[in-house]
Protein backbone atom coordinates (compact mmCIF):
# COMPACT_ATOMS: atom_id res chain seq x y z
CA UNK A 1 0.00 0.00 0.00
CA UNK A 2 1.27 3.69 -1.13
CA UNK A 3 1.81 6.07 2.01
CA UNK A 4 -0.35 8.65 1.88
CA UNK A 5 2.17 11.56 0.90
CA UNK A 6 2.37 9.56 -2.10
CA UNK A 7 -1.19 9.06 -2.80
CA UNK A 8 -2.00 12.94 -2.72
CA UNK A 9 1.17 13.29 -4.86
CA UNK A 10 -0.06 11.16 -7.88
CA UNK A 11 -3.32 12.87 -7.38
CA UNK A 12 -2.40 16.38 -7.53
CA UNK A 13 0.34 15.42 -10.52
CA UNK A 14 -3.17 13.81 -12.20
CA UNK A 15 -4.98 16.67 -11.76
CA UNK A 16 -2.67 19.40 -12.61
CA UNK A 17 -0.88 17.46 -15.12
CA UNK A 18 2.65 18.46 -13.47
CA UNK A 19 5.38 16.73 -11.78
CA UNK A 20 5.97 17.23 -7.81
CA UNK A 21 10.16 16.97 -7.31
CA UNK A 22 11.33 16.61 -4.17
CA UNK A 23 14.43 18.67 -3.99
CA UNK A 24 12.87 20.94 -6.52
CA UNK A 25 14.01 21.25 -10.62
CA UNK A 26 16.83 18.86 -11.16
CA UNK A 27 20.00 20.31 -12.72
CA UNK A 28 19.84 21.04 -16.24
CA UNK A 29 16.03 22.00 -15.90
CA UNK A 30 16.90 25.93 -16.03
CA UNK A 31 20.58 27.66 -16.16
CA UNK A 32 19.90 30.70 -14.35
CA UNK A 33 18.72 28.08 -11.20
CA UNK A 34 21.48 26.20 -11.16
CA UNK A 35 23.98 29.27 -11.11
CA UNK A 36 21.59 30.69 -8.59
CA UNK A 37 22.06 27.35 -6.70
CA UNK A 38 25.79 27.48 -6.70
CA UNK A 39 26.96 31.31 -6.93
CA UNK A 40 23.55 33.53 -6.73
CA UNK A 41 22.63 35.72 -9.37
CA UNK A 42 23.87 39.05 -8.19
CA UNK A 43 27.51 38.31 -8.82
CA UNK A 44 26.50 38.55 -12.65
CA UNK A 45 27.13 42.42 -13.33
CA UNK A 46 28.10 42.81 -17.07
CA UNK A 47 26.20 40.23 -19.42
CA UNK A 48 27.15 40.36 -23.70
CA UNK A 49 24.02 38.88 -25.34
CA UNK A 50 25.46 38.34 -28.78
CA UNK A 51 23.03 37.60 -31.55
CA UNK A 52 19.86 39.75 -29.26
CA UNK A 53 17.78 39.43 -32.01
CA UNK A 54 14.17 41.86 -31.08
CA UNK A 55 15.52 41.55 -27.31
CA UNK A 56 13.38 38.89 -26.07
CA UNK A 57 17.03 37.59 -24.44
CA UNK A 58 17.62 40.77 -23.03
CA UNK A 59 14.30 41.18 -20.97
CA UNK A 60 14.73 38.10 -19.86
CA UNK A 61 17.96 38.90 -18.30
CA UNK A 62 17.11 41.73 -16.66
CA UNK A 63 14.59 39.10 -14.60
CA UNK A 64 17.30 36.63 -14.10
CA UNK A 65 20.42 38.97 -13.34
CA UNK A 66 19.11 41.75 -11.13
CA UNK A 67 22.46 43.30 -10.88
CA UNK A 68 23.65 43.20 -14.57
CA UNK A 69 24.20 45.56 -17.10
CA UNK A 70 23.52 43.99 -20.69
CA UNK A 71 25.00 44.77 -23.56
CA UNK A 72 22.48 43.39 -26.95
CA UNK A 73 24.34 42.68 -30.29
CA UNK A 74 22.34 43.18 -33.08
CA UNK A 75 23.84 43.63 -36.51
CA UNK A 76 20.42 43.68 -38.77
CA UNK A 77 19.38 46.79 -38.92
CA UNK A 78 15.73 46.19 -39.21
CA UNK A 79 15.91 43.71 -36.61
CA UNK A 80 17.95 46.35 -34.38
CA UNK A 81 15.33 49.09 -34.39
CA UNK A 82 13.06 46.61 -32.86
CA UNK A 83 15.83 45.68 -30.59
CA UNK A 84 15.88 49.63 -29.77
CA UNK A 85 11.88 49.60 -29.51
CA UNK A 86 11.40 47.03 -26.42
CA UNK A 87 14.53 47.92 -24.61
CA UNK A 88 14.29 51.46 -24.81
CA UNK A 89 12.46 52.17 -21.67
CA UNK A 90 15.02 49.28 -19.76
CA UNK A 91 18.20 51.58 -18.32
CA UNK A 92 20.32 48.53 -18.02
CA UNK A 93 20.22 47.39 -21.21
CA UNK A 94 22.65 48.88 -23.96
CA UNK A 95 21.43 47.93 -27.36
CA UNK A 96 24.25 48.02 -29.51
CA UNK A 97 23.99 47.86 -33.34
CA UNK A 98 27.39 45.85 -34.67
CA UNK A 99 27.43 41.89 -34.60
CA UNK A 100 30.64 39.92 -33.47
CA UNK A 101 33.45 37.59 -35.17
CA UNK A 102 37.10 37.19 -35.09
CA UNK A 103 37.97 40.34 -36.12
CA UNK A 104 37.13 43.73 -36.45
CA UNK A 105 35.29 44.81 -39.78
CA UNK A 106 32.74 44.59 -42.20
CA UNK A 107 30.87 41.45 -43.74
CA UNK A 108 27.56 40.30 -45.17
CA UNK A 109 25.21 38.84 -43.48
CA UNK A 110 21.82 36.84 -44.89
CA UNK A 111 19.00 38.41 -43.58
CA UNK A 112 16.22 36.10 -44.05
CA UNK A 113 12.33 36.81 -43.39
CA UNK A 114 11.61 34.64 -40.23
CA UNK A 115 14.08 37.45 -38.20
CA UNK A 116 15.65 34.69 -36.06
CA UNK A 117 17.68 32.74 -38.36
CA UNK A 118 19.65 35.66 -40.16
CA UNK A 119 23.34 34.04 -40.84
CA UNK A 120 26.74 35.12 -41.83
CA UNK A 121 27.72 31.29 -43.06
CA UNK A 122 23.67 30.17 -44.39
CA UNK A 123 22.15 31.16 -46.98
CA UNK A 124 18.30 30.06 -48.05
CA UNK A 125 16.69 31.30 -51.22
CA UNK A 126 14.49 33.47 -49.68
CA UNK A 127 17.25 35.64 -48.00
CA UNK A 128 18.77 39.10 -48.87
CA UNK A 129 21.64 40.16 -48.13
CA UNK A 130 22.77 43.46 -46.08
CA UNK A 131 26.95 44.63 -44.71
CA UNK A 132 27.38 44.49 -41.19
CA UNK A 133 29.31 46.34 -38.93
CA UNK A 134 31.99 43.12 -36.84
CA UNK A 135 33.61 44.42 -33.89
CA UNK A 136 35.55 41.55 -31.42
CA UNK A 137 33.82 40.42 -28.02
CA UNK A 138 37.18 41.08 -26.38
CA UNK A 139 38.06 44.72 -28.07
CA UNK A 140 34.72 46.20 -27.40
CA UNK A 141 35.06 45.21 -23.68
CA UNK A 142 38.16 46.74 -23.33
CA UNK A 143 36.90 50.11 -25.47
CA UNK A 144 33.89 49.65 -22.55
CA UNK A 145 36.30 49.36 -19.78
CA UNK A 146 34.87 45.95 -18.91
CA UNK A 147 37.55 43.71 -17.66
CA UNK A 148 35.11 40.84 -16.54
CA UNK A 149 32.45 39.39 -18.70
CA UNK A 150 29.95 37.43 -16.47
CA UNK A 151 27.80 35.65 -18.59
CA UNK A 152 28.23 35.46 -22.26
CA UNK A 153 25.23 34.19 -24.53
CA UNK A 154 26.25 32.97 -28.14
CA UNK A 155 23.53 32.73 -30.84
CA UNK A 156 24.42 33.41 -34.29
CA UNK A 157 23.03 30.48 -36.53
CA UNK A 158 26.32 28.84 -36.78
CA UNK A 159 28.97 31.85 -36.76
CA UNK A 160 29.35 31.11 -32.88
CA UNK A 161 33.18 29.55 -33.05
CA UNK A 162 34.14 33.09 -35.22
CA UNK A 163 32.46 35.17 -32.19
CA UNK A 164 34.19 33.24 -29.72
CA UNK A 165 37.75 33.40 -31.22
CA UNK A 166 37.58 37.27 -30.86
CA UNK A 167 37.06 36.40 -27.23
CA UNK A 168 40.50 34.91 -27.07
CA UNK A 169 42.02 37.35 -24.77
CA UNK A 170 39.36 37.23 -22.39
CA UNK A 171 39.18 33.57 -22.40
CA UNK A 172 42.97 33.05 -22.22
CA UNK A 173 42.68 34.91 -18.60
CA UNK A 174 39.83 33.37 -17.60
CA UNK A 175 37.73 36.41 -17.82
CA UNK A 176 34.27 35.58 -19.04
CA UNK A 177 32.99 33.08 -16.26
CA UNK A 178 29.86 31.58 -18.15
CA UNK A 179 29.57 30.75 -21.74
CA UNK A 180 25.98 29.71 -23.19
CA UNK A 181 25.95 28.79 -26.97
CA UNK A 182 23.43 26.81 -29.25
CA UNK A 183 24.86 23.43 -30.56
CA UNK A 184 24.19 20.38 -32.56
CA UNK A 185 24.93 16.95 -31.72
CA UNK A 186 27.88 17.09 -34.41
CA UNK A 187 28.35 19.42 -37.54
CA UNK A 188 26.25 18.61 -39.55
CA UNK A 189 24.44 21.57 -40.69
CA UNK A 190 25.70 25.15 -41.21
CA UNK A 191 22.23 26.45 -38.46
CA UNK A 192 24.77 25.28 -35.21
CA UNK A 193 28.18 24.66 -34.08
CA UNK A 194 28.75 21.26 -33.32
CA UNK A 195 29.17 20.34 -29.49
CA UNK A 196 32.59 18.82 -29.78
CA UNK A 197 34.26 21.52 -31.95
CA UNK A 198 32.33 24.00 -29.07
CA UNK A 199 33.71 21.89 -26.54
CA UNK A 200 37.49 21.21 -27.60
CA UNK A 201 37.82 24.97 -28.49
CA UNK A 202 36.58 25.89 -25.06
CA UNK A 203 38.14 23.53 -23.49
CA UNK A 204 41.22 24.84 -24.45
CA UNK A 205 40.95 27.80 -22.53
CA UNK A 206 40.18 25.73 -19.40
CA UNK A 207 36.29 25.84 -19.33
CA UNK A 208 34.01 22.88 -18.85
CA UNK A 209 30.48 22.34 -19.69
CA UNK A 210 28.31 23.31 -16.42
CA UNK A 211 24.95 21.83 -18.05
CA UNK A 212 23.05 21.28 -21.21
CA UNK A 213 19.75 22.96 -21.57
CA UNK A 214 16.88 23.62 -24.02
CA UNK A 215 17.11 20.41 -25.62
CA UNK A 216 15.13 20.61 -29.08
CA UNK A 217 14.28 17.32 -30.98
CA UNK A 218 13.86 17.43 -34.95
CA UNK A 219 11.39 19.33 -36.10
CA UNK A 220 10.36 16.62 -38.37
CA UNK A 221 8.95 14.93 -35.42
CA UNK A 222 12.21 11.92 -35.71
CA UNK A 223 13.17 10.55 -31.84
CA UNK A 224 16.80 12.31 -31.84
CA UNK A 225 18.14 15.79 -30.89
CA UNK A 226 17.94 18.66 -33.52
CA UNK A 227 20.17 21.25 -30.80
CA UNK A 228 20.50 22.09 -27.12
CA UNK A 229 22.00 25.07 -25.29
CA UNK A 230 25.04 24.39 -23.71
CA UNK A 231 26.73 26.21 -20.98
CA UNK A 232 30.06 25.94 -20.24
CA UNK A 233 32.21 27.58 -16.91
CA UNK A 234 35.58 28.77 -16.69
CA UNK A 235 37.91 26.51 -14.81
CA UNK A 236 38.28 28.66 -11.37
CA UNK A 237 34.40 28.59 -10.63
CA UNK A 238 34.51 24.73 -11.03
CA UNK A 239 36.08 24.61 -7.26
CA UNK A 240 33.18 23.95 -5.13
CA UNK A 241 34.04 26.66 -2.85
CA UNK A 242 34.16 29.32 -5.43
CA UNK A 243 32.65 32.42 -5.56
CA UNK A 244 31.34 35.03 -7.84
CA UNK A 245 33.04 38.17 -6.25
CA UNK A 246 33.30 40.25 -8.82
CA UNK A 247 34.20 44.42 -9.63
CA UNK A 248 30.93 46.53 -10.68
CA UNK A 249 31.12 47.38 -14.20
CA UNK A 250 32.15 50.32 -15.88
CA UNK A 251 29.99 53.17 -15.46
Amino acid sequence: MLPLLQIIKEAVENISGCRILRYGLPHGADCYLDIERRFGRDGIKVVFDVGANVGQSAINYLRQFPQAEIYSFEPVTATYQRLLAATRQFPRVHPCHLGMGREPGKASIHVNPLNNISSIPLSRPEDHTETIELDTIAGFAEKQGLETIDFLKVDTEGYDLEVLSGAAPLLQRQKIHFILSECEPVTRTQNFVGFPDLAGFLGGFGYRLFGVYEQQPEWDGRNCLLYWNALFICEKLIDPKARLTLPAPHP
